[in-house]
């Protein structure tokens, strides 16, 4: 009998709150004095709806809770779509226009990472390999070229400029009577991504998008800055910084003035002498944690360059990503890869596929181990380390943020009370509020882990 008027009472007020949820017109002045309402009698009914929705299963608590952040979101101005999956139990558990497509912004990068680890792995190495030409003569004239072939390491910095000319230096080079070229020729001569917008490039946001560069193309001495020169390439400054660092070590061309430089594609014939590596795993928690798009789009052109070994497109990057997408059971219709980072404005996707996309990680462990490991951690780091810093969702919550103009979007995985992982994709497009964008976000995470 007790459980009976619990439900009668839930559903009183139910229509309260539904009731409340409608703009009346306004009231006359002797309208207003007719209207009574006994506080305390509403203050029970809401004491013993809460009661009652505690005492009901994990799934139909929480799914309450969803419903009613639906119906915020019916009217909201922004447009949402957002999927819940139950990886325990392998199952749909929640969804909200999780088939519309939206732009995902920087949640693309979940599916570039989950396809690069699937395509090429984790220990995939990126190599800036360096050739020397012809010999070396009893003086130390080097009497042929240098070529260094870029691999597309967006994490090459000054550092590793040094490291390169002290290896010339060790080779017994005083003096060099060809030229430093550098070769870019593992992806195509497009210096931007598909899709970017044309005044904020180039930029932080928006870098070049060399295989050969050093600190992100940025203008040497210092590196502090992007050149707005129209004919400033990144590969050839990458030589010329390298041949200044040379005289910085005492080599020169065969007068006193700093080696010749340009671009130029490696052919064979020359001797390795150096080679720097990375591994896409050291790339991906950079590239996640503090969502790098110059790290993104140099996963995605590894990927490309899985298939096209030579001069790459975002074309061929977008087709392995189509692959995997297949692979994980995503229909493509009304899915778009136009780039690895999300910067793209061709860039759509659905919280379905995004889902889809973390199911699928999650159930191929070489996959989804250097994947949440590399994911931002709600409260801690990366770009949650100011979100959700209380509460069930706080270090609970692992993420792939996603900002653009007007898209707020977050996907990744939760565990909740009852042990069950989920993995969630949430893609708010059109809002004007950022702030309040990303705090419905945490708020229904904050739900799906209580």
């Amino acid at each position: 009998m007790r459980k009976i008027f619990a439900f009668v009472l839930f559903g009183f007020s139910f229509l309260v709150s539904t009731a409340q949820d409608i703009v009346p017109q306004p009231l006359q002045a002797e309208q207003r004095d007719t209207v009574v309402i006994d506080t305390t009698q509403l203050s029970t009914f809401n004491s013993q709806l809460s009661t009652f929705a505690e005492d009901q299963p994990w799934d139909q608590r929480v799914k309450l809770s969803l419903d009613q952040l639906a119906r915020e979101a019916d009217r909201a101005p922004f447009t949402a779509g957002i999927c819940v999956w139950d990886l325990t139990d392998d199952s749909i558990f929640w969804g909200y226009n999780n088939h519309k497509v939206l732009r995902p912004a920087s949640t693309q990068k979940v599916l570039t990472a989950i396809s690069a680890l699937s395509v090429i792995g984790a220990q995939h190495t990126i190599n800036t390999r360096s050739y020397y030409t012809g010999t070396i003569a009893g003086d130390g004239t080097l009497q042929g070229d240098i070529y260094v072939v870029g691999d597309f390491d967006p994490m090459y910095d000054y550092s590793d400029l040094k490291e390169l000319a002290r290896a010339i230096r060790d080779l017994g080079v005083k003096r060099i009577s060809g030229k430093i070229y550098g070769d870019h020729s593992m992806k195509n001569a497009d210096l931007y991504g598909n899709g970017w917008c044309w005044d904020d490039v180039p930029s932080k946001y928006e870098p070049y998008l060399c295989a050969l560069m050093v600190e992100r193309g940025r203008v040497h001495p210092n590196f502090g800055s992007y050149s707005k020169d129209a004919s400033f390439h990144p590969a050839a400054h990458f030589a010329y910084a390298l041949s200044h660092e040379l005289k910085n070590l005492g080599i020169t061309g065969t007068s006193t003035a700093v080696v010749g430089y340009g671009t130029k594609d490696y052919t064979s014939g020359g001797r390795n002498f150096h080679t720097k590596t990375r591994t896409i795993e050291q790339v991906l928690q950079r590239m996640l944690k503090n969502s790098d798009n110059l790290h993104a789009e140099a996963v995605f052109f590894q990927l490309a360059n899985a298939s096209v070994t030579k001069r790459c497109s975002w074309k061929d990057g977008a087709k392995q990503v189509e692959n995997i997408l297949r692979r994980a059971g995503v229909p493509l219709e009304g899915i778009e890869i136009a780039d690895g980072s999300g910067v793209s404005l061709y860039n759509y996707v659905t919280a379905d596929a995004q889902v889809a996309m973390l199911r699928y990680a999650f159930k191929t462990p070489s996959v989804y181990q250097p994947f949440y490991q590399a994911l931002p951690i709600a409260g801690v780091d990366g770009t949650l380390d100011e979100r959700m810093q209380i509460g069930p969702a706080y270090r609970n919550v692992r993420a792939k943020t996603g900002t653009l103009e007007g898209v707020i979007a977050l996907c990744g995985y939760v565990t909740a009370s009852n042990g069950h992982q989920l993995a969630f994709s949430i893609l708010i497009n059109g809002t004007l509020s950022s702030k309040d964008a990303r705090a419905y976000q945490d708020r229904f995470c904050q739900e799906l882990a209580r």
